[in-house]
């Protein structure tokens, strides 16, 4: 699992490292991309208004994640090429992000309705809104598991292997966005 970036060609190597780093990126900004297009299919303008404006706030949630995940990828890189405390570090990551994780998850959940209040929310999709962001704001923790779990791989130089599982996740997301708003119409809520 683990592969060595400093032999070979410095170009070469980036840009196997970084394509895929950079496609994985790109598939979970898509995910709320395609939320927006399935529920505009099936459902009005309210539910449309309501994912759009959580998945804004998931959005911003996400990258927060991802770019504190960063700082544990550097770390294991690092411990990776020092040969030294790598499990040390990889287990300090995870038991901090995920305490971080819960912490995140209850204060969200507590404050729901004022971040869409906060957000200017039209009145129609406040409840849509918050129906979305409390179930996303529930998968925090497995969203902060997937973006630590990718950070470990990165740190040990496989960049490929998350951007694969993020690709499943993401044509699981559209199918089952078919069925939870198309077959079940449940809106969104079905959207998150």
């Amino acid at each position: 699992m683990e592969k060595n970036l400093t032999t070979g060609s410095v170009f070469k190597t980036i840009l196997y490292f970084a394509l895929p780093y950079l496609f994985s990126y790109f598939l979970q900004t898509l995910y709320g991309m395609a939320d927006l297009f399935i529920i505009g299919q099936f459902n009005g303008t309210e539910s449309t208004t309501a994912v759009a404006n959580g998945s804004q706030v998931m959005h911003m949630l996400t990258v927060m994640i991802v770019g504190l995940a960063m700082g544990s990828t550097v770390m294991i890189g690092r411990a990776v090429g020092a040969r030294h405390k790598i499990a040390k570090t990889v287990g300090n990551s995870v038991t901090l992000f995920m305490g971080l994780s819960v912490i995140l998850t209850i204060v969200l959940l507590l404050l729901v309705r004022p971040i869409v209040l906060l957000i200017q929310t039209p009145a129609e999709a406040i409840e849509g809104s918050i129906r979305y962001l409390t179930i996303c704001f529930i998968g925090i923790p497995f969203i902060t598991a997937y973006n630590i779990i990718a950070s470990i791989f990165r740190g040990m130089g496989d960049s490929k292997s998350p951007m694969y599982f993020i690709a499943i996740a993401c044509a699981a997301n559209i199918a089952l966005d078919y069925v939870f708003m198309g077959v079940l119409h449940m809106g969104a809520a079905g959207a998150a």
